[in-house]
């Protein structure tokens, strides 16, 4: 099989896996991008650099993923809360960026963390 052939099967499974993946499947797949981003994030900003990059991507995930995934009616005050927390999340972040903090960064980072594990728990227990 060539290299074209096994890129588009990879392709295609990526597409389709996510098109078929349960919502909860799919929180935990934004959640890990996130939280590899921040860690990127922190990284390069230890190592001297702005971290633009990953920065804008973490941004774009609050801003796209997870703060329009949030439902307000089911979801109550837990929805409510993550949204608060969300909020914080992205200023922390603009703060971080603005006084070249990495400690910002991971102060982030350590906070969703819990909540990642919490989604890999639901995701735990749907699998059984």
């Amino acid at each position: 099989m060539t290299n074209k052939a096994v890129a588009g099967y990879k392709n295609i499974f990526a597409q389709t896996s996510v098109g078929i993946a349960r919502p909860e499947n799919l929180i935990l797949l934004v959640f890990e991008k996130l939280l590899d981003h921040l860690l990127s994030a922190e990284n390069q900003m230890q190592a001297g650099e702005l971290a633009v990059e990953p920065l804008d991507k973490a941004l774009d995930i609050f801003k796209i993923g997870l703060i329009p995934a949030l439902d307000f009616e089911k979801g109550g005050d837990i929805a409510r809360n993550l949204a608060s927390l969300y909020d914080w999340s992205i200023r922390h972040l603009l703060k971080a960026r603005i006084n070249k903090d990495a400690n910002m960064i991971k102060e982030v980072r350590e906070v969703l963390l819990p909540i990642y594990e919490a989604w890999q728990g639901v995701v735990s227990e749907r699998a059984i």
